[in-house]
């Protein structure tokens, strides 16, 4: 099926004050109905049969009106796409600005939401401060139990920083018993790690992982993005082709300002830095464009020996760009991170497996032991 993956980039402004955020300057600048229509036209013209939208920011649902006067024509204009396109709406947000009437309109349009919130109080208190300081806790967790139950496809985005990294294992039990059954972990690759921070980053990885073998006996599997990922990776012999972002080629995200990035990771102050092209200026700048995809990927010779490279992300441009400023370099980090992820991923799947635990056996390799 031949996808393109569109983020419009609502607002570069933002309630919230992460000190790992890498979306720049938070600044009341909102992208304009035309220019965002505009990138809409742009992805279109690739001739998709699945059309997915993401809206991104600062916080996104800052721009409700906007928000949802998009999805709208947006649902207009793909119904006289011809051949005929499925569009697929996405959301990430902080989800303080999350009401009983927002999740009945989210419902609607069929839309699936990622809500970053880091795990317990003390988490979400140093890496998500309000703009004054404050607490953002109660505010997103609110808007979270508003979500889980009522939209089909919920994800929590626990960013992991060197401060926050020895609550991890707390914070992914306190969101599932909150209810939440899918959960992404994203260390800040733009922090220093320092050994003893690796080492409490290995403690609580083992932590998660005995937890969620633990749920799995218990008859309640989840998703744990760390270890499913690489399960599937071993399961695959590594990442195909399609399991990778399209970088650029058919995934390409809209600044306010009518810029064009690879990725929404990249956009930042929007300095044009990593531009490869202008939506009311011709669309796609193609000499940019094709240097940035012959770019891309991994050209560290040091990776061509290592067992573990096809299973490994060092091809994500956005992760090897703010680890080292090259989209095609990885870094130190990043390699301790791939070899603890994958580790630990696969010693708990070898303990749910020599158990021959019905929900792993289901989950991974489409077995029903509960069917004669």
């Amino acid at each position: 099926m031949r996808r393109f993956a569109l983020t419009l980039n609502l607002t570069r402004d933002c309630n919230l004050a992460c000190p790992y955020c890498y979306a720049g300057d938070k600044v009341a600048e909102a992208i304009s109905f035309e220019t965002a229509m505009a990138g809409v036209e742009l992805a279109l013209s690739a001739r998709p049969q699945l059309l997915d939208v993401a809206f991104f920011g600062g916080e996104p649902l800052l721009e409700w009106d906007l928000l949802m006067r998009l999805v709208e024509a947006i649902e207009a204009r793909v119904a006289l796409v011809e051949p005929p396109c499925r569009v697929r709406f996405t959301t990430t947000t902080n989800a303080t600005q999350l009401t009983s009437e927002r999740i009945d309109a989210l419902v609607a349009h069929d839309f699936e939401i990622a809500v970053s919130l880091d795990g317990v109080r003390a988490a979400q208190d140093i890496n998500r401060p309000t703009r004054g300081g404050g607490s953002s806790f109660e505010a997103s967790l609110r808007g979270l139990k508003l979500a889980l139950g009522r939209i089909k496809k919920v994800t929590v985005i626990s960013v992991l920083t060197p401060q926050s990294a020895p609550m991890m294992a707390e914070g992914v039990r306190f969101l599932f018993e909150q209810g939440a059954r899918r959960i992404s972990l994203n260390p800040n690759f733009y922090a220093t790690w320092s050994e003893a921070d690796k080492a409490a980053l290995t403690a609580e990885h083992q932590a998660a992982a005995d937890f969620y073998v633990e749920r799995f006996e218990a008859g309640e599997p989840f998703y744990l993005d760390f270890i499913e990922s690489k399960v599937i990776t071993r399961l695959k012999g590594g990442y195909a082709c399609g399991d990778r972002c399209d970088f650029g080629a058919n995934e390409v995200a809209v600044a306010p300002s009518g810029r064009l990035y690879p990725c929404e990771r990249l956009i930042g102050d929007d300095t044009g830095e990593l531009s490869i092209g202008h939506v009311h200026e011709g669309g796609f700048d193609e000499l940019a464009r094709l240097k940035l995809l012959a770019e891309k990927g991994n050209h560290d010779p040091d990776c061509e020996s290592c067992a573990l490279k096809d299973r490994c992300m060092s091809w994500c441009g956005c992760v090897n760009y703010a680890s080292t400023g090259r989209i095609n370099q990885p870094g130190d980090f990043l390699c301790f991170y791939e070899q603890l992820c994958i580790h630990t991923a696969d010693s708990a799947a070898t303990r749910l497996w020599v158990a021959r635990n019905p929900a792993f056996l289901k989950r991974f390799y489409g077995l029903d032991l509960g069917r004669s």
